[in-house]
């Protein structure tokens, strides 16, 4: 029997057992569910005002203990018990609305230049240490088994080490596979990527004002984005391959949604991933599958070299950069 992707609930409850997400329910103790096809269970962990955010705790399936920072109007995208407590929700509204603003950052030409000039030195810094054939990889065989290698995982961690960045490296990678909603790590990655002229951001404001802080300032996180992108660069250029086949997968209740205008986009190199999200639920009206051969230039991280995104999901996970132009990826 083939094993499944993903973990499941076949006796869940009916949705009738819940009442949709509002912020009158954001009270710490409730126990709710997420709106995926899964319907994750959760429980309110905590509300912060102060930043416009509450948290989550997920108590079922591969993320179970892992919590989630997501911001106040992101409630709705859960239900609750019957029973949930409730709350005035005067300091919540008002705190929802003054982080409701959006800000762009444009892409400057000379900024992308001068970015690809140094993503070239880091590629000509990692080349030698990729030629003691320690680095092949029978990239089919990986695929189908989603498992990574872990001499690369040991390469790709000595390389941070070297460069000052191994801790955002690990959170960076811990929170995505996650969700890269959760917190404000990634929205930083995005606003520098904007800033290196890479992919304009289109986004929520900052709410955390300490998001640039220590070891997750601007100068850190460049310096990752370039190395990380280098890496990539080299790896794929010594297996020979100028492209990587990608595949996504979506399934929702109902019209397919406009695409979001993500800074990065998370594809998979294995078709039965995508089809395990093209699958959907019982409540699944719409499903779509997408597959693409990308330029290995657009690759910022993949399950590869990459510990956090094998365990505990095994997704065969590659991260690209948004491409403006690309309706699929």
């Amino acid at each position: 029997m083939t094993t499944p992707v993903y973990e499941s609930d076949p006796d869940r409850a009916p949705d009738t057992d819940f009442v949709p997400g509002e912020l009158s329910l954001l009270v710490a103790g409730n126990r709710g569910r997420l709106l995926d096809t899964r319907r994750t269970p959760i429980t309110v962990v905590a509300v912060t005002p102060d930043i416009g955010a509450f948290v989550v705790e997920i108590n079922g399936f591969e993320d179970a203990g892992a919590h989630w920072e997501l911001p106040l109007p992101n409630v709705t995208r859960f239900q609750f018990t019957h029973d949930a407590s409730r709350t005035d929700t005067a300091e919540l509204a008002r705190a929802a609305a003054k982080f409701d603003h959006d800000m762009t950052i444009d892409c400057d030409p000379a900024a992308r230049e001068e970015t690809e000039h140094r993503i070239n030195e880091e590629r000509r810094a990692i080349h030698d240490r990729l030629t003691s054939g320690r680095y092949d990889v029978d990239l089919p065989r990986r695929i189908a088994e989603r498992t990574g290698v872990p001499a690369l995982y040991e390469l790709c961690r000595e390389l941070m080490a070297e460069r000052g960045i191994a801790e955002l490296d690990d959170e960076f990678a811990t929170v995505f596979v996650s969700n890269p909603a959760s917190g404000e790590l990634v929205k930083g990655h995005a606003i520098v990527l904007a800033e290196l002229g890479l992919y304009p951001y289109h986004g929520g404001i900052v709410r955390n004002q300490d998001l640039f802080g220590g070891t997750r300032s601007k100068a850190h996180r460049a310096n990752h984005i370039i190395a990380r992108m280098a890496l990539q660069r080299e790896l794929w250029s010594m297996w020979g391959r100028a492209t990587a086949t990608v595949y996504r997968g979506t399934a929702v209740e109902g019209p397919l949604p406009t695409r979001s205008r993500s800074s990065f986009v998370s594809t998979t190199l294995s078709r039965d991933v995508a089809t395990a999200h093209f699958d959907g639920g019982p409540t699944t009206t719409t499903a779509v599958l997408w597959r693409q051969d990308v330029p290995i230039e657009r690759l910022f991280m993949t399950y590869l070299e990459t510990p956090a995104m094998n365990d505990p999901y095994a997704e065969a996970e590659a991260l690209l950069l948004a491409d403006p132009g690309n309706r699929a990826f």
